[in-house]
């Protein structure tokens, strides 16, 4: 007769009890939860250099993607379980639950079914724990810490869990899904009593209770007869702390791995009381680490507070949120957000676990490693930061066409492997932004890296594969030019052709649609760029040609339009004209005299933000597309006494945004500057003080000087005085009013 052990995942004391449970029991197999068809990779996770957590992954071998996860960690009372058949004689040992096949397909179904369904935006019930919370005034954790992780006998635990998972049954509505498991179950281990003998189960405590004296049926025959099934793969993974965790997203995580490490170790060493002064220390460890302060009395004081929430709130020893609380007050002094930061490296910890080599088998591991040798990266896949300089230029002075392009083809490669979200290598920036041929990275080689490979291989077979796949999807998705033009850059970058022609043909008919300036502007600059330089990585950029004649055209018939705006998207706008100014400079494709009749229009126009209109004859002066009588003549306009001040200020502050230090040698431009301002009252002076004091902080200190001297040229000094006249001890009537200015409410203005 089978022997039935109730469990919690990755509880600790399930973890310490479930050996003691297996001693007594002594079962020719053990039987656990988890997909039956997995079994054979439960010997290759018992190896001694796997470290843990590390997971069991299955997943459908077609679109749309889904995946059955197991993972296990030091506490973990199945990988516990596992361990003590293996060290017992290699007692077999075999998981019982539903085939991962049979799991796909109806995580398949749930989806459609929710797709189709009208009721997917009703509120959600509430769930069991919903209703423990509500009925005991404690959170479903704390909860099972008072009641059960407190547990040192095995009677008793037997005996909670048993009630327990009764509970949780009652309370639960039932579902066809957890009662065709269960029969399955009841399958299995009908099946391996008849062949090994006695056995040992262990499941979760909910499914105990459905398993325990309910006989194998000939209903149970009937509903297991029938599974239905998907294709599917499966392999080991690296896992890691941060991933269990419930903010991982993994819904049956634990919050807190880290701290129920903790827990179970001191559980194994018979020193379950020093857990609450052991998490409690390492949090005052991590505090002093990163300079805070974090005394010994401290620690203590928190330790006796922890002791006292327990018995206040009905506990033997005090669970986690006893420690927090605890934490926040004593070494937090009552503020969270101190101790934030500790109580995760501490509750989660930053543990990822290694596989040995091999045995990750997915297509695009095998993929990963033979590219990593072709490419001759080998060297770089050590936990240490290493730098990789590439030069994507054909190198001539090799004789293979492989050896030619080897750093262009690495560049792909890297690229390739971030679209797929494997952060092996970092772009990094370079000092020579100009140098278009160059790029840097940073390459390491840690165990995330070797998880975000398996997850890679859910989403293509090959790492050219996962990549296309991924921007494709990023494609379908993205609304907006700036993302797909983005999308285009990345398609370069990965060297994929197809990718290019689906992002542009995308970003032609959304460009069709858009109305938004800016937009344009950033997706203008986007494709500049890649037609630049787009020749170095083999691809022929000019599909993208006439796309670019498309959006400068936009922009132009737009930008008057546009222009009549407020002073956050003016910001915007000049950005969008530089933009177009560079374009114009770098494409003879583009109608160059159409941007000059735009800026004219714009420079010359009284019904547009000021600063709009200031940049534009800044981008004339710069072109040498402005007669030196118009020039002065606007600047005479726009700084005269008849131009409102606020109006004025904007549009000198667009104005000085190009070539300062032409800007700072045109005299005439500051004698205009000074006459503006001394013609204004206090009230008007207050009103352009903000735009330019925002003007002047755009130049250099040398170019400061220089403004010093023009201005002191301009009120009789000498050039030789500036500096002198400067820096002059303040004056008791200029230090009035330099305490006017500490006072002055910016607010107001």
């Amino acid at each position: 007769m089978a022997e039935y052990f109730g469990v919690r995942h990755f509880s600790p004391i399930c973890s310490h009890l479930v050996v003691r449970f297996l001693d007594r029991v002594k079962p020719d197999i053990v039987l656990i939860e988890g997909p039956s068809d997995l079994s054979g990779l439960i010997e290759p996770l018992m190896r001694d250099d796997v470290r843990f957590p590390a997971a069991i992954l299955a997943y459908t071998e077609t679109a749309p993607v889904k995946t059955v996860l197991y993972p296990l960690a030091l506490h973990s009372p199945e990988l516990n379980a596992m361990k003590w058949a293996r060290q017992h004689g290699n007692i077999p040992v075999e998981f019982c639950d539903l085939p991962g096949e049979a799991s796909l397909y109806h995580a398949l179904e749930e989806q459609s079914e929710k797709e189709d369904s009208a009721e997917e935006n009703e509120p959600k019930k509430p769930s069991v724990y919903d209703m423990l919370e509500k009925a005991t005034g404690q959170d479903d954790d704390v909860f099972w810490e008072y009641n059960f992780e407190q547990v040192r006998d095995l009677d008793d635990y037997l005996a909670a869990a048993k009630e327990y998972g009764r509970s949780l049954r009652e309370f639960s509505p039932k579902d066809k899904h957890n009662e065709l498991r269960e029969a399955y179950m009841r399958r299995r281990i009908n099946e391996a009593e008849q062949k090994y003998g006695r056995a040992a189960v262990i499941t979760g405590a909910f499914h105990t209770a459905g398993l325990e004296n309910v006989p194998y049926s000939e209903a149970d025959e009937k509903l297991t007869n029938r599974l239905k099934t998907v294709p599917t793969k499966a392999t080991l993974m690296p896992y890691s702390n941060y991933r269990l965790s419930a903010r991982s997203g993994y819904g049956a995580g634990a919050k807190a791995p880290g701290y129920h490490e903790i827990m179970y170790k001191n559980l194994c060493r018979g020193e379950s009381e020093n857990t609450p002064a052991e998490y409690l220390s390492r949090i005052a460890a991590f505090q002093r680490k990163n300079g805070f302060a974090a005394s010994s009395a401290e620690v203590i004081e928190a330790v006796r507070l922890a002791d006292t929430l327990a018995a206040i709130r009905g506990g033997r020893s005090p669970c986690l949120a006893d420690l927090r609380d605890a934490a926040v007050t004593c070494m937090g002094h009552g503020s969270f957000g101190e101790v934030s930061l500790a109580c995760a490296d501490v509750e989660i910890g930053t543990r990822i676990g290694e596989l040995p080599e091999g045995s990750v088998c997915t297509s695009v591991q095998d993929d990963f490693m033979r590219q990593l040798k072709d490419l001759k990266l080998d060297r770089f896949r050590t936990p240490t930061v290493q730098t990789l300089e590439l030069d994507l230029r054909e190198n001539i002075r090799v004789k293979s066409e492989k050896s030619a392009f080897l750093d262009l083809n690495r560049s792909y490669f890297l690229h390739r492997l971030l679209a797929a979200g494997v952060h092996f290598g970092e772009k990094q920036r370079r000092q020579q932004d100009n140098a278009t041929w160059a790029e840097k990275w940073e390459l390491r080689w840690v165990p995330e890296t070797e998880i975000q490979i398996v997850e890679a291989s859910l989403i293509g077979s090959t790492v050219v594969q996962a990549a296309r796949n991924t921007l494709g999807l990023k494609l379908t998705e993205s609304q907006s030019l700036k993302e797909i033009s983005q999308l285009v850059t990345s398609s370069f970058e990965c060297g994929l052709q197809d990718c290019v022609k689906s992002a542009s043909a995308r970003l032609t008919e959304l460009a069709a649609e858009c109305s938004s300036v800016p937009d344009e502007g950033e997706a203008l600059a986007e494709l500049s760029g890649i037609v630049r330089y787009g020749n170095i990585r083999r691809i022929d950029p000019e599909p993208l040609v006439p796309i670019i004649s498309q959006l400068f055209l936009r922009i132009c018939l737009q930008m008057p339009t546009e222009a009549k705006c407020a002073p956050d998207a003016a910001l915007l706008l000049t950005s969008t004209l530089a933009i177009v100014n560079d374009a114009c400079t770098a494409h003879d494709c583009l109608e160059s005299e159409r941007f000059i009749d735009l800026l004219t229009g714009l420079s010359d126009s009284d019904d547009i933000n000021m600063l709009v209109s200031g940049y534009a004859c800044a981008l004339l002066a710069e072109r040498g597309k402005i007669a030196a009588e118009k020039l002065s003549e606007l600047i005479s306009r726009r700084l005269s006494h008849g131009t409102p001040p606020a109006e004025a200020a904007a549009w000198f502050e667009g104005f000085s945004k190009r070539n300062h230090r032409a800007l700072i040698s045109r005299l005439s431009v500051w004698e205009k500057l000074c006459s503006f301002i001394e013609e204004l009252d206090g009230e008007e002076f207050k009103s352009v003080l903000i735009a330019l004091r925002r003007t002047f902080g755009d130049f250099s200190a040398g170019e400061k000087a220089d403004i010093a001297e023009n201005i002191t040229e301009l009120l009789g000094l000498s050039g030789t005085n500036a500096d002198e006249f400067i820096t002059a001890a303040v004056t008791e009537e200029e230090q009035s009013a330099i305490d006017e200015l500490d006072d002055f409410d910016f607010g107001d203005i």
